[in-house]
This record gives structure tokens, C-alpha cells and sequence, in this order.
């Protein structure tokens, strides 16, 4: 608290525009109108089905957050493995997430929809784990105890371009089956490696877990820009980490949408938090990556300063990702839970190093936009800025009258309305967002 007192007077003014633009960014979308339909062909079409005999138990690994129709997703999947009469439970398939405690895991998975009542089987959760397998000059790979103990585990998850690294496999089925599965210590032993390590070793780790354990697959989900359903792959064993899992990621990485300028002087974040993105902002967004001995030439896109406002509900008190921004506000501060941010990024080893470093950290809104813009390297009249809900709402932002030409001239922006730039007695930004 002594912190937050001793920033109350601090102030660098600085002018800002009165108005800002209301821009609508347009993307090509594929959108699935019939999720269910497109499960059951899915899983029908990959013969994990006819894997799985009457009576045999599947345990579904459940865990990453974001994803569109989540609930939808995990019912239908558990009402096709009782076609075939098996006998299903959900499982939470996470690292070190919930405080790494089976109680927090389930509590997350409640909060994702995934509960007894709306998927209709129970949900099963621990922190214990055995060693199923050891890469050779690699790290062991682990699986928790409940999900060993059935006949089958299939995986559920996103597949999209990691905000860590830049690889052929990169954030999806392979990648959970050795986080997801392999609980707080997979996580911590395959983040020991660093980015050289999932690089290096997703593949591998997914060959071992298909010979050594009773992983039966997984089924993939593509989102498209505007975070709804675009298409679900189910996939075997032997493909997870596979030639096959490498296509649906650069399919995945050619959907996302993204910030349409290639410099931008100050962006604002209105709010970060795990569920926008496991480091709180995406940094295929942004484009930075924080990690200590790795380039930071990690996008397409130059932002010189980053000003993020508060901490989404869900997030829970974890700042992962604040790091990553140049400046903040007293309230993040006040919501950070510190123990669940540093069990998160001390879990991920050096990738969390730096991540959860506070920046400047000003009293209201008004004096943390008017840092970044006295920092931003840019004339106040013609700095760049630009105003974003989070990183995973890119169809409709907010941009200072200095990109107008920038606005008008690109084809897939509009401009909306004009708006104020507008904030309470306390300094708390209220247009264009209303802020709690």
C-alpha cells in the first residue's frame, strides 16, 4: 500500500485529442452454423469412435479459456462418446492454473460453463501425477492420476499461434497433453527448457504419450477474427503433434485478426487478464514477447508504449502479462493477487520473468494515457493512438484523429463515429468505454 500512497500526487500532464474514431474492422470469417453436427462428423469421419468399446471409460481433458461455445463443445462431445456407450467424465486439463490446486481447477472450469449439470457427467479433479514417459535429453512427461486410471483420455482444445514461440506446433492438442495432462510438474519441467524446449520437444512428447499412455486423441477447434467456431478437426493419437496438427496451426494463425497499423505510438488497454490470453494480452497482438534471450522482433507490428487500465473479473488477481506493458494504473495494482501472478510465472520458469514486473504505475486513468502519450517518442499532435477493449476484441477500436488517413485509405477499416475522449472528476476513462 505504500506504493499506491506515494503515487497519489505524481502527474506528467500532457494534451490528448478531445476526440477519438470509432473504427469497425472487417474480416473474412468462416462461421459454423450447426456446432454439433460438425463435432459428430468430425469424430465420426477420424474413427476415434469405433476406438472405444462398450463400457470403456474416457476421460475428456477440459482446460484452456476463451474458447467460443465451450459448454456446446464439451456436451456434444460427451453425448457422441455415450453413442457408443462409454462411459465419459471430464477431467480439468491445466498447468498451474487455479492456484494449482485441484479445487481452484475445477472452480475455473465451473467458470468456463464446464459444470456437472451442463455437460452431464462429473467433473474430476487432481493435482497428482506419474511419470508416464522421459524424452531422451528432454524432460519427463507426466499425466494425472484420474485421467490414467481410464480406458481413453481425448483432449479439447484451441488450436492458435502461442504467444511464447514461434514453431510448427505450437499452442493445441500436443501442447496440452504435455501441460494439460501433465498438471503444475509437466508444466514445470517442460518450461525448464524454455522456448528451445517446446520447440524442440511438443513433437516427441506427443509420440511418447501416444505409445505410453491411453491418450485416444483430441479434437481441434479453429476460431476465426471474431472469436466464433470456424471449424473442428478430431484427430488420433498419432497425428496430435503431427504433420497434420502443423496445417490446422497455419490455418489457425491465418484467421486471427490482428491491429491493422504497423506503427502505433500508444496503444491503451482497457483490460488483461487469463481469460483474454495465458500472458493477459496476446502477444501475436501486441508483439512483444518479454522473454529474457529472445528477439522481440515478434509480429508485424511496432507499438512504442503500452498502457493497460484494469484486470478483467475472471482473471482472478493474475497479472500475468502486466509486464508487458509500459504503464499502468493504481487499481490493476490493487487487484493483483501476487501469489497466484508469481505461481503462475515462476511455474513457466523464464518465460515469466519479466512478464510480471510492474511498470509505471500512475493513480487514475487520465495520468497513465497522458505517460504514454509524454513517452511515446511522438509529437503530441501527431502521436498515433489507438483504444482497444482487450486483445481478442479487434473488430471495433478507437484511434486518435492523427490515423484518420491511415482509417479511410484501408480496406477493411471504417469509421464509425466520432466520440469524446472523456474522463470522470477521478481521472477514470468513461468514453469511450463505461468503466465500473
Amino acid at each position: 500500500m505504500q506504493l499506491l500512497e506515494q503515487i497519489q500526487a505524481i502527474d506528467f500532464p500532457a494534451p490528448l485529442p478531445p476526440n477519438l474514431l470509432a473504427v469497425e474492422q472487417r474480416f473474412d470469417a468462416p462461421r459454423l452454423a450447426d456446432i454439433p453436427r460438425a463435432i459428430q462428423n468430425s469424430l465420426e469421419g477420424s474413427g476415434l469412435l469405433k476406438r472405444i468399446n462398450p463400457g470403456d471409460s474416457v476421460a475428456v481433458g477440459v482446460g484452456s479459456r476463451g474458447i467460443a461455445n465451450l459448454p456446446l463443445i464439451v456436451r456434444t462431445v460427451i453425448e457422441q462418446l455415450k453413442t457408443v456407450k462409454a462411459q465419459p467424465f471430464v477431467f480439468p486439463a491445466m498447468g498451474s492454473h487455479g492456484g494449482a490446486t485441484a479445487t481452484g481447477q475445477q472452480t475455473m472450469l465451473a467458470e468456463l460453463g464446464i459444470v456437472s449439470e451442463a455437460v452431464g457427467v462429473e467433473i474430476r479433479p487432481t493435482m497428482e501425477v506419474i511419470q508416464v514417459a522421459q524424452i531422451p535429453d528432454g524432460p519427463a512427461l507426466f499425466q494425472d492420476v484420474i485421467s490414467v486410471a481410464a480406458d481413453h483420455t481425448l483432449l479439447i482444445n484451441r488450436i492458435k499461434p502461442h504467444t511464447d514461440f514461434r514453431a510448427g506446433i505450437e499452442s493445441g492438442l500436443a501442447k496440452m497433453a504435455v501441460i494439460g495432462l501433465g498438471k503444475q510438474r509437466g508444466a514445470e519441467a517442460m518450461h525448464a527448457w524454455g522456448a528451445e524446449g517446446f520447440k524442440r520437444f511438443l513433437s516427441p512428447a506427443a509420440r511418447l504419450y501416444e505409445t505410453g499412455s491411453n491418450l485416444l486423441g483430441g479434437l481441434a477447434i479453429l476460431e476465426n477474427a471474431y472469436d466464433e467456431t470456424a471449424e473442428f478437426v478430431a484427430l488420433p493419437a498419432s497425428e496430435i503433434g503431427g504433420i497434420r496438427e502443423a496445417k490446422l496451426q497455419e490455418k489457425a494463425k491465418a484467421l486471427m485478426p490482428g491491429l491493422p497499423f504497423p506503427e502505433i505510438d500508444a496503444l491503451v488497454i482497457r483490460q488483461i487478464g487469463k481469460d483474454i490470453s495465458g500472458t493477459g494480452m496476446d502477444t501475436n497482438i501486441v508483439g512483444r514477447l518479454m522473454i529474457p534471450r529472445q528477439p522481440e522482433n515478434f509480429g508485424e507490428i511496432d507499438i512504442a508504449v503500452i498502457a493497460v487500465l484494469d484486470l478483467t473479473d475472471r482473471t482472478h488477481g493474475n497479472g500475468a502479462g502486466i509486464g508487458l506493458a509500459n504503464v499502468t494504473t493504481a487499481r490493476v495494482a490493487k487487484k493483483i493477487d501476487w501469489d497466484a501472478t508469481y505461481t503462475n510465472a515462476l511455474t513457466t520458469g523464464i518465460f515469466g520473468m519479466q512478464r510480471v514486473s510492474l511498470p509505471i504505475t500512475m493513480s487514475n486513468d487520465k495520468r497513465a494515457v497522458e505517460v504514454a502519450v509524454r513517452g511515446c517518442g511522438q509529437s503530441y499532435e501527431l502521436a498515433r493512438l489507438v483504444f482497444i477493449e482487450d486483445t481478442l476484441t479487434l473488430d471495433r477500436f478507437w484511434v486518435s484523429p492523427s490515423l484518420r488517413t491511415d482509417v479511410e485509405t484501408h480496406p477493411r477499416l471504417a469509421i464509425v463515429e466520432e466520440t469524446p475522449l472523456d474522463f470522470s472528476s477521478e481521472g477514470m476513462m468513461i468514453s469511450p468505454w463505461q468503466l465500473s
